[in-house]
């Protein structure tokens, strides 16, 4: 089947919370169509901006949603049992000043992978979402880039409305 990638940004305060943002959205009456995320990745664009701060901590979490999760709790961002929610991830880094600009360096690696629930398909929209915290007193705005690769896979139509309502927001409680 063929696959594609989509590729942007997202905008946000260190310190606060993104999105979710759309950033794919199939509209058609064909319920034969579906995607399924083979691989995603977001990276610091903005790794320079003013925090005041000499040094410290720094932490990202990413997710991405078959569904608006605006109304997610900040600490139920990573969690899997949020049936909008299908990919997870964190960013860890340093906050560092080299005495004319601070900037942030990654712990680990400067791309974090997804880790995606392989049992989700795209039938309608997708979207990303993220929080930061840091130990800076200032919360500059930084961009992140992500990457996000898709494969078309094709559906019957009661699998598709089945992976539309399992992905909506709903309250399973």
């Amino acid at each position: 089947m063929p696959e594609f990638s989509l590729r942007g940004k997202v905008s946000f305060p260190d310190n606060s919370r993104v999105g979710p943002t759309r950033i794919f959205d199939y509209v058609s009456p064909d319920r034969t169509r579906a995607w399924r995320v083979k691989e995603a990745h977001i990276w610091p664009i903005t790794v320079r901006a003013n925090t005041e701060d000499d040094e410290g901590k720094c932490t990202y979490q990413f997710a991405l949603f078959t569904d608006d999760g605006s109304d997610i709790a900040w600490n139920d961002l990573m969690d899997p049992t949020e049936n909008r929610s299908f990919a997870w991830t964190t960013w860890n880094g340093y906050l560092r000043n080299n005495g004319t600009d601070d900037f942030i360096q990654a712990e680990v690696d400067a791309l974090a992978w997804f880790l995606i629930d392989p049992d989700t398909m795209i039938v309608k929209e997708l979207w990303i979402g993220g929080n930061s915290t840091t130990e800076s007193e200032e919360s500059p705005v930084r961009e992140w880039g992500y990457m996000i690769t898709l494969e078309e896979i094709k559906v019957s139509p009661s699998q598709s409305v089945f992976q539309q309502i399992k992905g909506m927001g709903q309250d399973l409680t």
